[in-house]
């Protein structure tokens, strides 16, 4: 456990200098494609939703029996397929919402997210998804649905979400993933630690840092990965992938570093690994190695 802890202080230092204004440099433009838009939502559960889009970077939805008209943001993941997020103003505990709107299929998936709801440990994100269809009139529902996955299972990319910040997602198993730097973040950290007289005192980058995670197949070449940082801050990591163009939108919602909240979107340009680096080997894997 002491190993996971450590890497996460780490991710999160390294998180303080460089993902300052929300990683906007390369992010997406938000996307005004569904302003003056209304959507009937239909969940699996039974539950039901109308979302609509009333005005630029403003989203009305109903939650838990009220009606809501909030600052919210729109990004373009693939045509036709649009990533919502927003949440209830001033809310105690805190709650978001993520939303992926496929508008050409008909389909939506929603993650409904607190911060607080856990007393043990007030800044730990929670989640529930669910799934379901855009409804309209009378039209009957698609039978398809947006579906858990384990098409990325086995697969590595490296991330780049501004010049300073390069990180590998390893997509270990179908319930978590774990992190990775490449060369180049390496060394400059390493040269940020020699040039700062308390380097010593600052936490190292350890190879090994698993989080639980979700997967969830969109489309043919479009998956959600989502991840809760149990380890560490607490806060929410999701990211809609676009395998074709090895391209992502997605958001961070929870816990800011400084103490605060945070909840911004971002995007980041990635490329497959393909060679085998340590972090494909799982703690479980390390554990049997030894044993053996």
């Amino acid at each position: 456990m002491g190993t996971e802890i450590r890497v996460s202080k780490a991710v999160e230092e390294a998180r303080k200098a460089v993902f300052p204004g929300g990683l906007s440099q390369y992010r997406t433009p938000y996307s005004r494609e569904l302003e003056g838009k209304y959507y009937d939502l239909v969940f699996d559960d039974g539950s039901e939703m109308a979302v609509s889009f009333p005005a630029r970077n403003k989203i009305s939805f109903d939650l838990n029996g009220v009606r809501h008209t909030e600052n919210g943001y729109v990004m373009k993941a693939d045509d036709g397929a649009y990533f919502v997020m927003t949440e209830v103003a001033g809310s105690k505990p805190r709650e978001g919402l993520m939303l992926l709107l496929d508008t050409d299929e008909s389909l939506v998936t929603a993650d409904f997210v607190k911060m607080g709801a856990v007393a043990e440990r007030p800044n730990l994100v929670t989640r529930e998804v669910k799934f379901g269809a855009i409804r309209y009139g009378d039209e009957p529902l698609p039978e398809k649905r947006h579906h858990y996955t384990q098409d990325l299972v086995g697969k590595k990319i490296d991330w780049t979400y501004n010049p300073k910040f390069q990180i590998t997602h390893v997509y270990l198993k179908n319930n978590y993933y774990t992190v990775a730097l490449n060369d180049e973040m390496k060394a400059r950290l390493r040269a940020e630690r020699e040039a700062n007289p308390e380097a010593e005192s600052r936490p190292r980058m350890d190879p090994y840092y698993e989080e639980d995670c979700i997967y969830i197949k969109l489309r043919d070449n479009l998956y959600m990965f989502s991840f809760i940082e149990k380890n560490g801050g607490g806060t929410q990591g999701m990211m809609i992938i676009n395998t074709d163009r090895v391209h992502d939108v997605g958001s961070f919602w929870g816990p800011s570093p400084d103490g605060g909240n945070e909840a911004y979107m971002f995007s980041a340009y990635g490329r497959w690994v393909r060679e085998h680096i340590p972090e494909d080997d799982t703690l479980e894997r390390l554990a049997e190695k030894k044993k053996g």
